[in-house]
């Protein structure tokens, strides 16, 4: 069973909005909309001002650790429509569901290159701690 995480009430709107909007979205992405799904319906949506800044919600920029090698990559966690580089992780992806709502310490497997696990090492910059509560 799947952590019951938090998310701050923007992102639990415009989430749900994507959910709504899954037609126009590939099939492997379609899968992980169900994660998503189950995840915001167990949540607690509250304000942005009362998300710990440890946590990973959408647009954070945040450093992921290979626990295999050691390598350190930085990251955003970014919305479907938002992916347009390699440093951001689509949030309907199988690695961006398990990312959003984790904390840093949290341990992420990814499938796509055979079994590698990364940990969330740190979180570079986080809009609700910045203050940036609409982004």
């Amino acid at each position: 069973m799947r952590k019951r995480k938090v998310f701050s009430r923007y992102d639990y709107e415009r989430l749900f909005d994507v959910i709504r909007d899954k037609d126009s979205f590939p099939g492997q992405e379609v899968a992980n909309i169900d994660t998503l799904k189950r995840d915001l319906e167990r949540s607690r949506p509250v304000e942005p001002r009362e998300i710990r800044p440890n946590v990973v919600t959408m647009n954070t920029k945040f450093l992921l650790k290979n626990i295999g090698n050691g390598k350190k990559y930085v990251y955003s966690l970014s919305f479907p429509y938002d992916c347009n580089d390699q440093e951001k992780i689509n949030v309907l992806s199988a690695m961006g569901t398990q990312i959003l709502g984790s904390t840093i310490g949290t341990v992420i497997k990814n499938n796509s290159c055979g079994e590698q696990y990364f940990i969330i090492d740190e979180i570079l910059y986080q809009p609700e701690a910045a203050g940036d509560y609409y982004r």
